[in-house]
């Protein structure tokens, strides 16, 4: 324990101590003249019993004191307005009886007299101490709660700022079980961003707060802080076996709100009121910053995107297209010098690859980097509508199920795509499989062609890259930024069968065994 924790261990005690020792010096000034003066029942309330009441309350304002969150110094200073006070009365009350002394007229009991006055003075001074220690701690509370929120303003996320928000709690306003809800508009419901370490190990996991079922969701409806004092009495508590004895719920407006909570009941005031508004509401417009940053981030990556793909459509049509168009050119001009029909026909074919260069560039350009409204799809349903579009021979397909969350259009094309890459490579009677990955966390698609070679494999999905005469290299990367746009990961690998397979991977939650 260094200097300074030692100092406030003993100076806690040592403040509560000493005005619990002055209010029992009045208790015995008080008691004794109870017992050595004889007067009417009047007398004694008045003279005797009240003022030995204000002294015990002096007596008990000690622990009372300790007990209290007041620091260290609150407590000093508490104790000390309550001995300036005793000083400030017992010299008015000695200067009136010197005065009455002087005249020739003295008081009945000076001394009682002046011990009366001086527990009063002490009272007066300990009360209004300990609001002088309150306002404070307020201020210095308020102060240190200001220089840690300006942390917020560097948070660049949601993430970062819930973060940020609850260290602040458990630091500043050493709030250990404190968390962050956000409100989720597909789930309707509030689920937990970020919940302060110390609560994490008191709790199994964080409870996901829905309509009807929780405080905390009426408090979000409400827009109104709400102090629980002892939960223990409130029938509309989420979990009735929860360890939380008091806790204060603080809206985030319309995104949120955020809990602060104690195993111990009374735990939380009108200063932890005040300091955990301020808090919810810097963290609340820096959530509110966060996202807006987050939007415009995500505005700017989208932006470079398409950029960037405006680039390759221009290197396409710079260079894919003007090969063909030059042969048509120049065929067409040597059937018109000649008169000879031969030139026509590589013309024509000339023209019927810039027909598929166009149409390619055109279905890359609609596949972008998003996707359609998800939903379950049968990969065996998906594969065979899209055999059904393509011209297979006499290859065959053979698919095992897998339930995927996908758009239906895009993940059709994907694998049309796929197959018409398949026969293109492995001919017309080859065979092709459709199946899970074997931990269930994706799908393959595999020929028994030639394959790709290795150090191929990662190139295959460059725009315009082919090694086929009659590829346009599109399909492909056609194939991977429609896995991309579902958030799948996809690479180029070797089949059982020595062919190509293509597998796609994606988080387990996305899918399920059918």
């Amino acid at each position: 324990m260094g200097a300074l924790e030692t100092s406030r261990s003993v100076s806690r005690p040592v403040g509560a101590a000493s005005l619990s020792a002055l209010g029992m010096v009045f208790v015995i000034a008080h008691a004794r003249h109870i017992v050595i003066h004889e007067e009417t029942t009047f007398g004694v309330v008045i003279g005797a019993v009240l003022p030995l009441i204000l002294a015990l309350s002096l007596v008990v304002a000690g622990p009372l004191l300790y007990r209290s969150r007041l620091d260290a110094l609150a407590i000093t200073t508490t104790a000390a307005w309550g001995y300036i006070g005793a000083l400030a009365l017992a010299c008015v009350s000695l200067l009136i009886v010197g005065h009455q002394a002087s005249k020739g007229a003295p008081l009945h009991g000076p001394g009682y007299l002046t011990a009366t006055a001086t527990t009063g003075g002490a009272l007066v001074g300990t009360v209004a101490g300990r609001y002088d220690a309150l306002n404070r701690q307020k201020a210095e509370l308020i102060h240190a709660l200001q220089e840690a929120t300006a942390s917020l303003s560097t948070a660049m996320t949601t993430e970062e700022v819930c973060q940020t928000s609850v260290r602040i709690a458990n630091k500043v306003l050493e709030i250990p079980l404190t968390g962050i809800w956000l409100y989720d508009e597909d789930e309707t419901a509030l689920v937990p961003a970020v919940i302060a370490e110390p609560a994490t190990d008191a709790f199994e996991s964080p409870p996901i707060y829905r309509p009807g079922n929780s405080l905390s969701w009426k408090v979000f409806e409400s827009g109104e802080v709400v102090r629980y004092d002892d939960l223990s009495v409130e029938s509309n508590r989420h979990n009735p076996e929860t360890i939380i004895r008091s806790e204060l719920i603080v809206p985030l407006g319309d995104l949120g709100v955020m809990n602060f909570g104690s195993t111990e009941p009374d735990r939380f005031n009108s200063l932890d009121e005040t300091v955990a508004e301020l808090l919810a509401a810097t963290t609340e417009a820096a959530l509110v910053r966060a996202d807006r940053e987050e939007a415009l981030r995500d505005q700017q990556r989208l932006l470079e995107k398409q950029n960037r793909r405006l680039e390759e459509f221009t290197s396409v049509v710079s260079h894919d297209l003007r090969n063909p168009l030059s042969v048509a050119r120049g065929r067409i001009e040597l059937a018109i010098e000649t008169d000879e029909d031969t030139h026509l026909q590589p013309a024509a074919t000339a023209l019927h690859d810039m027909e598929s260069l166009i149409e390619d560039l055109l279905e890359l350009a609609k596949q972008g980097h998003t996707v359609g409204s998800t939903e379950p799809v049968s990969l065996a349903e998906a594969a065979e509508n899209a055999w059904r579009n393509i011209s297979s021979g006499s290859a065959t397909l053979a698919v095992e199920d897998l339930e995927v969350n996908a758009d239906p259009d895009r993940l059709r094309q994907l694998l049309e795509n796929l197959f018409k890459n398949a026969i293109m490579h492995a001919g017309s009677d080859s065979n092709i499989r459709v199946e899970p990955l074997t931990d269930s966390t994706g799908f393959f698609v595999a020929d028994d062609g030639p394959g790709i070679p290795p150090d191929e494999r990662e190139r295959v999905f460059d725009l315009g890259y082919t090694d086929h005469g009659d590829g346009t290299g599109f399909g492909l990367s056609i194939v991977s930024r429609i896995a991309e746009a579902h958030g799948w990961s996809v690479r180029a690998t070797e089949s059982e069968e020595g062919g190509a397979q293509f597998e796609f991977r994606f988080d387990e939650a996305t899918s399920s065994r059918s």
